[in-house]
């Protein structure tokens, strides 16, 4: 670089240029500015004015105590393939996907929030509280007290970058119970990781189990629910055993009813470990989650939580606290709702359209899964593989078969809107 050019002007454009043209994708971190510097070798306040003003321009955020990261979705390479497959999973559709459908959540809103926090300079000069800011807890005791009926204040909540984080933190608050757990739902491969990692023995009888991971607005793959009844005996069962309850309240914001079912730490908030997250309700890549404490875990974690570091930056603990509290959060899951209801209806329609009376809907208690019968000759595992090799590659969740019949459940919540109607008219091709 010439000695007479504005130095972080070239740093600016060198940037600019790789994250337009999409060499630097959204979500990218860049290096450090003292490693920008060495790189570039020049002075780190030059590599400093450069980011700002990338900043500034739209190009960058900055995450308190983590670096900067590309914000701009640059120009996109062009498929090699007419056919768009999800890079994860490979399916043009999956129907098997826990995701979110983007397009309910206003991004350009929530970039808004996330702008006006980073004003808050006196606070983003410090590492923030290791159990999460006190306004962000503040408004989460709030919101579950009114929608679950959670016994909670900010003193118990503790907040985490993910449901894995936060059960990193809780094994070091319960190292003393016997190492044995009990999920029922076994699919959770990221909570079975965490326990089978800290030396917990997953055990297919809850009778055997020290700790019972419940999962009671998404008991199953389809997003069964736990009956109030049932949720009053394993309650009691577990105060009667002296049996931890990790309550995993996934999901619970969609269910279909004109009765909000209890929560479990409503039921005992003495010995249920609450965990919730908003990335349903928001975007999983925001990996904001929280976990409400009994009251002898909260006298724990005093001792060991400054051990810990908060994993979520304090501009996203801002932005939502702002957004929570605007009433934002309620407005987006009434807007998701919706959208995921109109999804479900699409999908129905099309199964009663294409398959008249070979198809049985069943009623699910969450508009995020449509369940069915389908008369049909082949076996569920020929289903599944033609679907997998059609041009338009399609996954669905595979339920139980007997002859003459296979019941099987889409999951509407990552799926596009207009995929639905044009993918079952393929699966009931695909069926003939």
């Amino acid at each position: 670089m010439k000695s007479d050019d504005f130095l972080y002007e070239k740093i600016y454009s060198f940037y600019k240029q790789l994250i337009e043209t999409g060499k630097l994708s959204q979500g990218t971190k860049l290096p450090s500015i003292r490693r920008c510097a060495q790189i570039h070798q020049v002075s780190k306040t030059t590599v400093e004015q450069a980011y700002i003003n990338l900043c500034d321009d739209g190009y960058l955020l900055p995450k308190s105590q983590s670096g900067y990261y590309v914000s701009y979705k640059g120009r996109q390479r062009e498929e090699s393939r007419a056919v768009k497959r999800d890079e994860n999973t490979g399916f043009a559709s999956d129907y098997a996907s826990t995701g979110v459908d983007s397009t309910v959540f206003d991004l350009s809103l929530w970039t808004k929030y996330v702008k006006n926090a980073l004003k808050y300079a006196d606070r983003l000069k410090d590492y923030g509280i290791p159990q999460g800011e006190r306004e962000l807890r503040e408004q989460i005791a709030n919101y579950t007290s009114s929608t679950r009926n959670c016994v909670c204040d900010e003193t118990n909540i503790v907040i985490g970058a993910g449901v894995q984080t936060l059960l990193n933190i809780l094994c070091a608050l319960i190292s003393d119970r016997e190492k044995s757990i009990y999920f029922n739902d076994a699919a959770y491969k990221q909570g079975t990781a965490v326990f089978n990692d800290r030396g917990y023995k997953i055990t297919e009888n809850a009778q055997n189990a020290s700790i019972l991971y419940i999962s009671p607005s998404h008991a199953g793959n389809m997003g069964d629910i736990i009956s109030v009844s049932r949720r009053h005996s394993l309650v009691e069962y577990a105060r009667k055993n002296g049996k931890l309850i990790i309550e995993d309240d996934y999901d619970s914001e969609f269910r279909e009813l004109n009765r909000p079912m209890p929560s479990l730490q409503s039921l005992d908030s003495e010995n249920v470990v609450y965990l919730g997250t908003f990335s349903k309700m928001l975007l999983p890549s925001l990996r904001i989650s929280y976990m409400i404490l009994p009251r002898t875990l909260t006298q724990r974690y005093s001792e060991i939580g400054r051990l810990y570091n908060q994993t979520v930056s304090i501009p996203d603990q801002i932005a939502l606290k702002s957004y929570i509290n605007d009433g934002r959060l309620s407005l987006q899951i009434k807007k998701a709702r919706k959208l995921y209801t109109l999804k479900s209806k699409t999908l129905t329609d099309a199964l009663t359209d294409n398959f008249g009376g070979r198809v049985k809907i069943e009623k699910t208690a969450t508009p995020l899964y449509v369940r069915c019968t389908l008369k049909s000759g082949i076996s569920l595992n020929e289903l599944c593989r033609r679907l997998k090799n059609s041009p338009q590659p399609m996954r669905i969740i595979p339920v139980k078969e007997k002859e003459g019949e296979l019941t099987v459940a889409f999951s509407v919540s990552a799926v596009k809107a207009e995929n639905i109607e044009p993918d079952i008219k393929r699966m009931a091709e695909i069926l003939l």
